[in-house]
């Protein structure tokens, strides 16, 4: 029984694999039929670097807009008064 329930999803998945590469395949197709380039595949080893840059850079961003913030809330709040104590 085990045998045929694992057997059955493998032929599912198997079949949606086939499937979407066939969709995907008659989509390139029909576009360089119609004169429209596709863009290149991205080399996983490529893409992975591209996703940690810019994991890095939002996260450089996040921190300068921090900062940023920070500053503009300060030059806001600044109302020209003297502190209590006179200095």
């Amino acid at each position: 029984m085990l045998i045929a329930i694992i057997g059955t999803i493998i032929g599912i998945v198997l079949f949606l694999c086939f499937y979407l590469g066939f969709r995907t395949g008659l989509r390139l197709g029909t576009q360089t039929a119609k004169g429209i380039t596709p863009e290149p595949v991205k080399n996983p080893v490529k893409a992975a670097i591209d996703a940690a840059h810019d994991i890095k850079q939002s996260a450089e961003d996040a921190k300068a807009n921090k900062e940023f913030s920070e500053g503009f809330q300060a030059l806001m709040n600044y109302t020209g008064d003297l502190p209590n104590d006179g200095r």
